[in-house]
């Protein structure tokens, strides 16, 4: 098996990224999508999530559900991305969904890698394979599932750029750890630098707890991946994000917007 070493193209790969769920990995997702395709950048997202709320989300309902990232891996130099890519409801951002079937992916790369080293590497490999339709894209998003199997930690590793929301919540920052952990380690069996992270205070409400927060991050030297600027709690920003343009339409929501502004700076 051939791999690239990386892409050399102006194609930015991001992912949202952590090991704990209700932090916001998917509303982040889908209102960065939303206004990098509003400002005229071509969007591809992958809904890694066996729940497809990404995928949901952005449904024209018209989705064809057998075309998931199955094929893929049982035939990834004779299957390509192309084939699996939908359009969704908005202009400018297409979709490989999510689905239940996303359970069996790591059963499937079990079986077809055995080696350790292949199964980490496995998104390279389908880059490598469709490096021409990827690179039609500006950018690629890439949602994530809170359990983050080899699939998963493929992409992980592909990635210019990994967003890893931190509410002020203990248990999301001891996802934080394991997800930062699990990345030098995997780095260390494909013998490949580890992805860049920025760490995003998200939906915050406390700040003690914030504080805290912080005073972690100090204390395990990862305070040089946090973002200087945090999304903060809003109860009527939560209840109306299934309106993906109310955020850059409505006066009432300008504190998220400032800072959803400043995180696409980040990425661009």
């Amino acid at each position: 098996m051939i791999l690239i070493n990386w892409k050399t193209t102006t194609m930015k790969i991001i992912s949202f990224a952590v090991k704990k769920g209700g932090v916001g990995k998917t509303t982040l997702c889908k209102n960065v999508a939303y206004k990098l395709a509003l400002d005229g950048s071509k969007i591809l997202l992958i809904d890694l999530d066996p729940q497809a709320t990404l995928s949901t989300i952005f449904s024209n309902n018209n989705y064809n559900y057998k075309k998931n990232i199955i094929p893929l891996i049982i035939n990834p130099n004779l299957i390509t991305v192309d084939n699996i890519i939908q359009s969704t409801k908005y202009k400018n951002i297409d979709i490989i969904i999510g689905g239940e079937e996303i359970n069996s992916t790591t059963t499937l790369i079990n079986t077809f890698y055995k080696n350790e080293k292949e199964k980490y590497l496995f998104a390279d490999l389908i880059y490598e394979y469709n490096e021409e339709i990827f690179d039609s894209y500006d950018y690629v998003l890439i949602d994530y599932p809170p359990t983050i199997q080899e699939l998963g930690l493929s992409f992980l590793m592909l990635s210019d750029l990994i967003i890893v929301p931190l509410t002020d919540d203990g248990g999301c920052y001891k996802g934080v750890l394991d997800l930062k952990n699990t990345l030098n380690h995997i780095s260390k069996i494909i013998n490949k630098e580890p992805p860049n992270i920025k760490i995003l205070l998200n939906n915050v409400k406390n700040n003690d707890v914030t504080k805290t927060i912080l005073e972690w991050l100090k204390n395990d030297n990862l305070l040089k991946y946090l973002l200087k600027f945090e999304i903060k709690h809003s109860d009527t920003f939560s209840k109306n994000t299934v309106k993906l343009d109310t955020i850059w339409t409505n006066s009432t929501y300008w504190r998220q917007k400032k800072a959803y502004e400043e995180l696409i700076k980040e990425i661009k």
